[in-house]
């Protein structure tokens, strides 16, 4: 009987200690949603989220999820039911988006039990601090969780569930705080090799101005800029792939279908009236925006121009001998088919006199001077410069065509050629 008495005293015993114990709080962090699909900034969907996780690890009593959790517990939700009394559940919900080099960063707190919105807050950080926006998002997320962290009263026994945590390896946000201590080195270095410069440090550096027998000499056989920086890379591989963009298909075009008016002058000929309207395609803009970490940006009513430094950037021999050879210039040329393909009317928009001065007994030949490049490059040692005009150019095409032969146009196609690729190209179609 007295062991029965005691197995059921400890049974009670063991319940009261375990409800008795301090509330706890779970709360749910899952990746911040990257509002813009914005693939260059989209590491900071789980930076961000990570960063939050480090700040509220620092707290006793709080369990933190991760994505898996927040399944489990939609998918089970008597779950909850399960929960020692006084438990509350919080998802973390966060959204991030870039506006040039700023980064603006949403957070709201819900309430898993009900659904209901306890709080929400907003920040903005700089891309280039990333220290600055981790210490920003620490001091939010605190005030947002300060009213529903455990408070716990302070008994003459600990209870169950009191201790030190295990130390976990460091995670993506606490990789990413780092980046400060190597900028300190960094500055350390180069503090370093300016007092090298001046003797400061009892070194002299060979590339350094110094004076020989007399003589003042300084080293300029190599400079720094000509060497690419490894660390560079992931920016290069970024610019290569916007600037191929911009170089081989910048141009957005509207062609309306051509008027075929009868020449009153000439019943046996059509007057052709074609309207087309050139643009910037509504998307280069906001690559060039979102995508790369320019150096600089100057915008003059609607003149673009974004700066790209070799701090930054590697310029590839490629890239900067299609810039200084003008292979990205391209010209319009505008042919009106018939119904197998062939070429009935080649129109060129171009400049170039020689184009102009070209003819044709195959097809119907017709120069005009009304397109304008919208967009220019120009590369130097230590920087480029990329110029986008977001301007409309709309272009009226007038030209006279034998009856016969206009009854016969059944397609329009205009493509832009390379301006060194246009002779070769025009020859073959005349």
């Amino acid at each position: 009987m007295f062991t029965k008495t005691k197995s059921i005293f400890s049974i009670f015993l063991l319940a009261g200690v375990i409800y008795g114990a301090p509330p706890a709080l779970h709360v749910y962090i899952i990746p911040f949603d990257n509002t813009k699909t914005d693939v260059a900034i989209g590491w900071l969907a789980d930076g961000l989220a990570e960063m939050v996780h480090k700040t509220l690890s620092q707290h006793d009593r709080i369990y933190l999820k991760n994505k898996e959790g927040l399944e489990e517990i939609m998918t089970n939700r008597s779950l909850l039911l399960q929960q020692r009394p006084g438990t509350k559940n919080l998802l973390v919900l966060g959204k991030f988006e870039r506006a040039l080099n700023k980064i603006t960063i949403s957070i709201q707190l819900i309430d898993l039990a009900t659904w209901d919105e306890l709080s929400i807050n907003k920040l903005r950080g700089d891309y280039n601090n990333i220290n600055g926006i981790n210490q920003k998002l620490s001091d939010t997320i605190n005030t947002m969780l300060m009213p529903y962290l455990p408070k716990v009263e302070k008994g003459p026994y600990p209870t169950l569930t009191e201790g030190k945590r295990m130390r976990t390896p460091p995670t993506y946000g606490e990789k990413a705080i780092n980046v400060g201590s190597s900028i300190d080195a960094a500055i350390i270095d180069l503090e370093k090799k300016l007092d090298l410069n001046i003797g400061a440090r009892g070194e002299i550096d060979p590339k350094g101005l110094r004076e020989e027998n007399g003589e003042w000499v300084l080293d300029i056989s190599q400079n720094d800029y000509e060497n690419d920086r490894p660390e560079n890379q992931s920016n290069t591989n970024m610019m290569l792939e916007v600037l191929t963009n911009l170089m081989d298909n910048p141009y957005q075009v509207e062609l309306k279908r051509p008027q075929f008016n009868y020449d009153p002058d000439n019943r046996k000929e059509f007057q052709i009236v074609m309207s087309v309207n050139y643009e910037l395609k509504g998307s280069i803009i906001k690559d060039m925006l979102t995508s790369l970490p320019y150096s600089g940006l100057k915008q003059d009513g609607n003149l673009t121009v974004f700066y790209f430094n070799r701090d930054k950037y590697n310029f590839p021999e490629e890239i900067t001998q299609n810039i200084q050879l003008g292979k990205y210039r391209t010209i319009p040329v505008i042919q009106l088919l018939d119904s197998q393909g062939n070429p009935l009317a080649v129109l060129v928009d171009t400049p170039d006199h020689n184009i102009h001065g070209l003819n044709s007994k195959r097809v119907f030949y017709k120069p005009f001077h009304f397109f304008s490049p919208l967009i220019d490059f120009t590369v130097g040692g230590w920087s480029m410069q990329v110029a986008l005009e977001t301007v409309e150019i709309p272009v009226i095409y007038t030209f006279n065509m034998d009856v016969n032969t206009a009854d016969n146009i059944s397609r329009i196609s205009l493509k832009f050629i390379p301006e060194n690729e246009l002779h070769a190209f025009l020859s073959k179609l005349l």
